[in-house]
């Protein structure tokens, strides 16, 4: 194994720490225990040493190291007392994990099997120290939603055992919570002399580190919470329409902490809090608000006589309440502090635009501003806010009419009314606003569904029904390569009419790997390990892009041959979406994504499938760990912010995901998430809306799920008329692995790229006739591929459009030997007249196509050209 570190290893590390502190959240700090001084302390919990980095999956990372709670203490200079029975409880762990694992070892789907789960016996005697730690761990990933039971979203009985002596027994007592998302958190109440507790969050490689320097007080936390905590799961909205097959989003547009404060719910810990070592004084000084802008500032002291340290000023705004529901209030601006030190000052300056406070009208089809007062709250919570300047609006403004896009069936939405009314506030600046100063409505311009357009530079025939076509003539480029587009010698449009059907299909569709780590999240020959490659097309110039896993770093194969050299490509395994959100640091953010694209330039990738940013609908969500918050405008800012910061390298570019609705794991690949309008507007569209318009993400991956009926990977409305129409996104869409969706439906519905590529042949037999395929012996081709749903291997025999009739007009030569297994069947064939013997090694088989070629050459050119103008971004550049 290779020693040596490179210098950009050392680099990130840091960076991962610096990240990895400040996404830590005091949740509760009781008698100021800490920080501790005291080097001497007793540590309990499985997760102590196996302290979990991050998720299951494919946002799984293989870095050089990882750093446990244990180590970190230990390398800090921290005595830990109870090292031997840590030691034996490590051997129980390791056989009882390895006993797990050795069940998976041949399974190809062990990558997205359920995480290992381990019980923490209950502590015997205790030893002895001022302080005693506690170390809960949770993990979860894809494929699998969190329970509401013990050793999952509850504390097992032995825990809540330990935990509750622990903090009877010690002077000081610290509970660390590894885990990846929102647990249960009744414990509090029953551990009445427990004194701190903190969100570790799952951080990465370099987790016991950026631990130890909040315990010993080297970093002051200042993490806030991206989700709300409350006292019992049954108080979220989600808790009875979550994890079944067609989940109905009751809730509308109150997720999180738009339903707790609008519905007067109070919760354990509310979205955006999290403590200090520090205080900090926020005083508004300079507002203003016209038709345009929004601008505030801020002054933050912190008036803390002993600890320096960062704060997060949060910007809310009540809106009138009116016919439309809205929330008690919505977060529209944050920044964090810089290192302030006791006494220290620092103004935070915010200008938002005002269209930004639109609500969606489902009536009107348009986002309107309400007429009324609305409230401009400050604070460093959701329920920490003062009003700070009121404004009035006198008649409703009309800001963009759109179509009636995705809309159910039934709207399922049951939550509608606000019930906490805005309080009436007069010792605040006050400000009128005239609709007639705003600008005019803006008016969507959509592409029809119908229409389709093919490039041709002969007469031949031209397969597709149903649709509107418009056929454009253009030069012939045969000869050309892709280089001679770059070069400006040839257009797109000319160069994918050069392209054969087979050719846009090559394109179109990924490229399965040819060796056996074929399956999900494993499928490249250029690079092992990555999840993924396009196709190439070598006589025509056309590359492969490489895509790898995400999002809590590059996953590759750490060390692998190539033409007999050992290559080493150990990439640096970051905090999870959620932690990184957890910072409210758009700018240490952004320096995470340029880190993570100079590894990507490094190892040779292209595409790095993440962010993923889908909304924490539901705690229980399986996959909350990889994406950002419960709350849009945050989600969106920090996705764009790492986006910015990976297209820094003008080579490469990120794979927004999971374009929509992906909020849970259960029945992801065919289940229907039945979700209103407006709420589709304003909370599941809106934080990929804001991270297209302020990152201009190279790609976008759809969901597996459906959304009101249609797969996401197929729905034109989705990936057409919003994301390209309403947006413009410039970018390529490609679907997720293995996707449900129908890949002649996803075609013409803007999903550019069909991933891994296991669809070629349904695309060849709709736009062309696509005969039988055989082995050399005369053997049909059985193709194997993955079902998604049945997680198990399909096998089909490769009749493509073929259709064995005694009355069709179609031969087929076929060279059948002695050990075909058509041999038995061939006789058969013979007496029906569907085959003739040729001689003693070919038959003719007679036969027909089938009437399915529904498939446009344009709806391949137009993805082709989407997808070759990625490759000559990034590859031409």
């Amino acid at each position: 194994m290779e020693n040596v570190i490179s210098q950009r290893e050392l680099e990130n590390k840091e960076l991962a720490k610096n990240a990895a502190e400040e996404g830590i959240v005091l949740l509760q700090n009781r008698n100021a225990t800490l920080p501790i001084k005291n080097k001497t302390v007793a540590l309990y919990g499985s997760g102590a040493f196996a302290t979990i980095k991050g998720g299951t999956g494919s946002g799984d990372v293989n870095q050089r190291n990882m750093v446990s709670i244990l180590d970190g203490l230990e390398s800090h200079g921290f005595t830990v007392t109870t090292k031997a029975w840590l030691n034996r409880l490590n051997r129980y762990y390791q056989k009882e994990k390895q006993s797990h694992d050795e069940k998976l070892k041949d399974d190809p789907l062990a990558l997205l099997a359920p995480a290992f789960k381990f019980d923490d016996p209950e502590v015997g005697e205790f030893e002895d120290s001022l302080t005693g730690i506690y170390v809960i761990s949770r993990s979860s990933g894809e494929n699998y939603d969190r329970k509401n039971e013990a050793g999952d979203f509850k504390l097992t009985d032995n825990e809540l055992s330990n935990i509750k002596r622990m903090s009877e027994y010690y002077t000081n007592s610290i509970l660390l919570l590894n885990v990846g998302g929102v647990i249960d958190t009744s414990f509090i109440d029953e551990c009445p002399l427990l004194d701190s507790v903190v969100l570790v969050s799952q951080l990465g490689m370099t987790t016991g580190d950026a631990v130890v320097d909040i315990i010993d007080g080297t970093t002051t936390p200042s993490g806030k919470l991206t989700d709300t905590w409350a006292y019992s799961y049954d108080d979220y909205p989600t808790s009875e329409n979550f994890g079944m097959e067609n989940p109905k989003y009751v809730e509308g547009i109150y997720v999180g902490y738009r339903y707790f404060d609008s519905f007067n719910v109070k919760p354990r810990y509310e979205f955006g809090y999290g403590l200090s070592y520090a205080d900090f004084y926020l005083k508004a000084q300079k507002v203003n608000v016209n038709e345009k802008k929004i601008k505030l500032s801020v002054n933050v002291e912190n008036i803390g006589n002993k600890y320096s340290g960062r704060e997060v000023v949060q910007v809310y705004v009540s809106k009138p309440q009116t016919g439309i529901p809205t929330p008690y209030q919505d977060l529209i601006g944050y920044e964090k502090t810089s290192v302030l030190r006791p006494n220290a000052q620092q103004k935070v300056d915010f200008e938002i635009d005002t269209s930004d406070l639109s609500v969606f009208d489902d009536e009107l089809g348009a986002y309107v501003l309400v007429p009324g007062t609305y409230l401009l709250r400050v604070g460093n919570s959701s329920r920490n806010t003062k009003v700070v300047a009121s404004f009035k609006l006198d008649e409703k403004v009309i800001l963009k009419k759109v179509d009636s896009l995705m809309k159910p069936e039934t709207d399922p939405t049951v939550f509608t009314e606000n019930k906490v009314e805005l309080e009436n506030v007069t010792d605040v600046p006050r400000f009128i606003l005239k609709a007639n100063n705003f600008p005019e409505t803006e008016f969507i311009q959509y592409q029809e569904k119908s229409d389709v357009t093919t490039f041709i530079n002969d007469e031949n025939p031209l397969p597709g029904k149903g649709l509107d076509e418009v056929v454009e003539q253009v030069r012939n480029a045969a000869g050309k390569t892709l280089d001679d587009v770059n070069n400006g010698d040839v257009e797109l449009a000319e160069f994918v009419a050069s392209l054969s059907t087979k050719q846009l299909v090559d394109l179109v569709e990924g490229q399965l790997s040819t060796k056996e780590n074929s399956v999900v999240g494993i499928s490249s020959d250029i690079l092992p390990g990555a999840a993924g490659q396009t196709g190439m097309i070598d006589h025509k110039g056309v590359p492969a892009l490489v895509m790898a896993d995400g999002p809590a770093g590059i996953r590759i194969e750490p060390v692998f041959e190539r033409n007999g050299q050992t290559i080493t490509h150990y990439a640096t395994a970051w905090p999870i979406g959620t932690a990184l959100a957890q910072t409210w640091n758009k700018s240490l953010v952004k320096k995470v994504g340029f880190a993570i694209g100079k590894e990507m330039v490094e190892f040779g990738v292209d595409l790095w499938l993440a962010p993923g940013m889908n909304i924490h609908r539901d705690p229980l969500g399986g996959r909350n760990f990889e994406y950002f918050a419960e709350d849009p405008y945050l989600s969106g800012t920090i996705a764009a912010s790492e986006t910015k910061g990976v297209q820094d390298h003008q080579t490469i570019g990120v794979t927004l995901k999971h374009f929509i609705g992906n909020n849970q794991e259960s029945f992801r690949n065919s289940g229907d998430s039945l979700i209103g309008e407006q709420a589709l507007r304003e909370i599941y569209l809106r934080n990929f809306e804001i991270a297209v318009k302020l990152g201009q993400p190279v790609a976008m991956m759809t969901s597996y799920n459906q959304v009101n009926g249609t797969f996401s990977g197929a729905n034109f409305e989705l990936l057409t008329n919003i994301l390209r129409d309403e947006w413009h996104f410039k970018g390529l869409v490609m679907t997720d692995w293995f996707s449900s969706a129908d890949p002649k439906e996803s075609m013409h519905a803007g999903n550019d790229l069909i991933m891994p590529g296991s669809s070629k042949e349904d695309l060849l037999c709709a736009a062309s006739d696509f005969g039988p395929e055989f082995d050399d012996q005369g053997n049909i081709k059985i193709k194997e591929e993955l079902d998604i749903k049945t997680k198990g291997i399909k096998r089909t025999e490769m009749w493509n459009d073929f259709v064995l009739d005694a009355d069709g007009d179609v031969l087929v030569k076929v060279r059948v030997d002695s050990n075909s297994n058509l041999n038995k069947q061939i006789q058969t064939w013979v007496y029906t007249g569907e085959a003739q013997i040729v001689d003693d090694d070919h038959v003719l088989l007679t036969g027909k196509w089938k009437d399915n070629n529904t498939l446009y050459l344009g709806d391949l050119q137009k993805s082709a050209i989407n997808i070759l103008r990625t490759v000559l971004k990034l590859k031409f550049s």
